[in-house]
């Protein structure tokens, strides 16, 4: 049977992230099908849309903090903000006409396995409408990072308060007393934004983070212009910085070598010469962690450090006890009252379906279910045994530590389409990993992370609640795209044909 004459499945994408937007552009370009996005919010851009709180920017360099594929010659600086990245998905989106084959402001209710006719049913609610329609596979695309996390205990606060993943620019910080909780990347990005308006400011943190000092420029018309005309240099200078973060494996993956060590101490000794710059020998101990680099996040900043050094700013390590009204109360006794609660607490990583729910072959269980309490068992990080069709895009086991996720979701997505190409070719018309070959990648991946960093006695949100490392691959890169180079052997499927 020739190519022209086989069957083309259809394709539903759930969620225009950057994840949404690699996959419908590939699955058009490879295969010649356009993919339906659907997308909850008004506009495509995922977290890059959503996150607009006081100096987001990505901690990735631009130029490979972005799609392979789809090059910016013109990014203004090497670690570009929230809104210069959103740009850049808007541009290449409106190239592939994506807007086109996108239904926004469309929520995903609930995805169910129709096993008779071996499709999709995606229940949909816009406004106030309900419908449904079905598809031959879809891409679980909505990300780890999207549902934010908001601690009970502040839901009572009587006070203004503002997620930093839901920012409301309409919240004036001038001369108030602000409560700032958490200490990872949105905490360390927009305190010293706040630092500058507050009269005064409390960062609640139970653990400090690591923080490098960013070595941030923009970029020159003259780079811009090599950039654009010379593209070989582009792809060498992405070459060279993939090479750089890739080599940063090192102090993840062997955090007890005597190079990690070595680099512990470096991180420590910049960030206590920066801190007593400031004249406050007081907050060393305070904001100097006490955990290997890398158990959370890496964080870089060029003024955190120096922001928390301010006379009105106060770094409180101590746990809060409870919250009334407007008073916060730490276990030792100590209270202050606040005007604004601002809440960098971050995302329900390990909760990221939210109010999606995924139902597959067992009627009895949703994936939501299936995961709450128990490791998100998947194959090579895409396919889910009794999910057949369902090709899962940066979620669990997935996301990194040391390098750009976006590489990962083009591997992903290319082996999504191989595993397509190959159900074409062969007239199968769904496919799912077989229980066994999803247990050994799992056992494979836990073996691996036991050594990691990830496993070094931190809480993080790496984490779930029983101690496993959910969130994470588990080693380089350059292993994962290995490993997803091709489909592999077809004992490790459940194929169904017509």
């Amino acid at each position: 049977m020739s190519s022209n004459t086989q069957h083309k499945p259809t394709v539903g994408i759930i969620g225009g992230g950057f994840s949404g937007i690699a996959a419908a552009i590939r699955v058009k370009q490879e295969l010649g099908i356009t993919a339906h996005i659907f997308e909850g919010s008004d506009d495509l851009g995922g977290t890059w849309y959503h996150n607009t709180y006081p100096n987001c920017a990505c901690d990735v360099p631009s130029h490979l903090y972005s799609l392979s594929f789809e090059p910016n010659y013109n990014w203004s600086q090497r670690f570009s903000n929230g809104a210069e990245i959103h740009q850049y998905m808007q541009g290449i989106a409106r190239k592939h006409g994506l807007y086109e084959q996108t239904s926004l402001n469309t929520q995903v209710l609930k995805a169910t396995w129709i096993e008779e006719d071996k499709k999709w049913k995606l229940d949909l609610r816009k406004g106030d409408e309900l419908t449904f329609v079905y598809f031959d596979m879809i891409y679980l695309s909505v990300g780890s990072i999207r549902v934010p996390h908001v601690p009970e205990e502040f839901k009572g606060f009587q006070g203004t308060v503002v997620h930093t993943a839901y920012w409301d620019p309409n919240v004036d910080f001038t001369d108030k007393r602000v409560a700032v909780i958490g200490s990872g990347a949105s905490a360390i990005q927009t305190i010293p934004a706040l630092v500058k308006q507050a009269s005064k400011l409390v960062t609640y943190q139970r653990t400090p983070a690591w923080v490098l000092v960013r070595k941030q420029y923009y970029y020159s018309r003259l780079a811009k212009f090599i950039f654009r005309w010379i593209p070989f240099a582009n792809k060498i200078y992405r070459f060279m910085l993939f090479l750089s973060y890739e080599s940063s494996y090192l102090l993840f993956g062997y955090y007890s070598s005597i190079y990690a060590k070595i680099a512990r101490k470096f991180l420590a000794y910049d960030m206590k010469r920066r801190i007593l710059k400031q004249g406050r020998p007081d907050l060393v101990s305070k904001l100097v962690p006490d955990y290997p680099p890398g158990c959370k996040r890496l964080t870089q900043s060029e003024d955190y450090l120096e922001a928390l050094c301010e006379e009105h700013v106060t770094v409180e390590r101590t746990a809060i006890q409870s919250i009334k009204g407007r008073t916060i109360t730490t276990v030792d006794g100590n209270e202050n009252e606040f005007d604004i609660l601002c809440l960098a607490t971050g995302f329900n990583v390990q909760g990221f379906l939210g109010n999606l729910e995924v139902q597959g072959k067992d009627k009895g269980q949703t994936l939501n279910e299936a995961w709450s309490d128990s490791f998100p068992d998947s194959y090579k990080s895409v396919l889910i045994n009794g999910y057949p069709n369902l090709f899962m895009i940066l979620g669990p086991s997935s996301l990194l530590g040391h390098n750009s996720v976006l590489i990962m979701t083009e591997g992903q997505v290319d082996y999504s389409i191989k595993c397509i190409k190959k159900m074409i070719k062969g007239d199968v018309v769904a496919i799912e990993p077989t229980l066994e070959a999803q247990s050994n990648f799992v056992k494979n991946l836990k073996e691996d992370l036991k050594t990691t960093v990830w496993k070094g006695g931190c809480n993080s949100w790496y984490l779930d609640a029983r101690g496993d490392v959910t969130a994470l691959w588990s080693s380089t890169v350059t292993r994962f795209l290995w490993l997803l180079r091709r489909v592999g052997n077809t004992s490790d499927f459940i194929t169904y044909t017509k």
